[in-house]
């Protein structure tokens, strides 16, 4: 699938017979680059109309739409190539995105600048699942943030990071909550006697996006946490580039783009791939059995698309979330593997013992690292 000269693309298509697949099939092609009848194109802008390589049936309902773009048309813009693949067409009922032929990624792409192997290495753990929690609530002080954080540390928590909700509040502004955060968990280091990251929240608007995430970085920040659909997909890439500390991206605003069944994206393209390919280190997703609706066939499925080989990117640590209970993290580890990074929040918070025997309970689930 694809060449040097063109890009294919895989869709599912809604449709009750082969001739509205087909008809659909021929929307995608106008609307995804000439954007006019066929018969008023000038010859000269011919080659810019993709080839629809063959439309198939899947089940009673649902088609599979193959159809190849030229690259021209995308141009080694990253941004127009999320337009291609999904610009007009958003605005049309039953069209689904389901996967993308690989070759054209590493023309246009870097993907993580860590991965999964340079995570590890700022935590100096090389085998077993790594813990994270998340701060929260959004309306507390930097300081009692700093307190939780840094009983977190003392228990021996791997990565700390803000809950995405935390952002440039009066109660604990980005400047005060990083510096005293960091300050807790260097001195809970020193009870745990082991590295514990702190992700910030960087997500702004794209005009300051850049010098936040700078202050994070000069503010001694081990990574930072990004939402890329409210702050675009290729500011995600524009920092991953720099290649200064990790990213993990948060599913914030995605929902409409992966969960509807006639529409958006699969998640395996959509996180897996295109997140991936953007440069998220980590990507966080909600997990099947949580507070939201994934399946568990899906997100194992996901949870290996991000590990697996993928152009020449590296491999990206899948971080499910979403209202994981402490004491189902066995069987989970059981269903993903040690190249996971489990995100539990809530759970942690209501343990009676409190936050950091929570937190020490949690690291043993984990096992040795050997």
């Amino acid at each position: 699938m694809g060449n040097s000269t063109h890009v294919t693309v895989v869709y599912q298509l809604a449709a009750d017979s082969r001739n509205r697949a087909e008809q659909l099939a021929e929307n995608i092609r106008i609307e995804q680059s000439v954007e006019m009848s066929v018969d008023t194109v000038p010859d000269s802008a011919l080659s810019s109309l993709p080839d629809i390589v063959s439309v198939t049936p899947m089940d009673e309902n649902h088609w599979k739409a193959v159809i190849s773009y030229p690259v021209s048309i995308i141009d080694k813009d990253p941004t127009q190539f999320l337009n291609v693949l999904y610009g007009n067409i958003s605005l049309l009922d039953g069209i689904k995105l389901l996967d993308v032929n690989d070759d054209y990624f590493n023309e246009l792409l870097s993907g993580p600048s860590f991965g999964i192997d340079g995570i590890r290495k700022l935590l100096k753990i090389k085998n077993r699942p790594l813990s994270c929690t998340a701060l929260k609530p959004v309306g507390l002080s930097a300081s009692e943030l700093a307190g939780r954080a840094h009983q977190f540390t003392r228990g021996g928590i791997d990565i700390i990071k803000d809950d995405h909700g935390l952002a440039n509040q009066s109660a604990a502004s980005f400047k005060e909550r990083v510096t005293q955060c960091l300050k807790a968990i260097r001195s809970g280091e020193q009870h745990s006697g082991k590295r514990t990251c702190y992700f910030p929240n960087i997500t702004t608007s794209p005009a300051t996006l850049l010098s936040r995430f700078q202050l994070a970085v000069d503010l001694g920040a081990d990574g930072v946490l990004l939402c890329p659909q409210l702050t675009g997909i290729e500011a995600m890439h524009e920092i991953a580039k720099t290649a200064h500390i990790p990213i993990m991206a948060h599913p914030a605003f995605s929902g409409p783009y992966v969960i509807p069944r006639n529409s958006g994206f699969s998640m395996e393209l959509y996180y897996g791939k295109l997140w991936r390919a953007f440069g998220a280190d980590s990507i966080i997703y909600p997990n099947a059995g949580g507070r939201f609706t994934f399946s568990k066939e899906t997100c194992i499925s996901l949870n290996r698309q991000m590990k697996t080989d993928f152009c020449n990117f590296k491999p990206c640590f899948p971080v499910p979330a979403g209202g994981i209970n402490l004491h189902s993290i066995p069987h989970w580890i059981a269903e993903y593997g040690n190249d996971t990074i489990f995100l539990v929040g809530g759970s942690l918070y209501k343990q009676s013992a409190g936050i950091g025997q929570a937190t020490a309970t949690f690291q043993q689930m984990l096992g040795n690292d050997e």
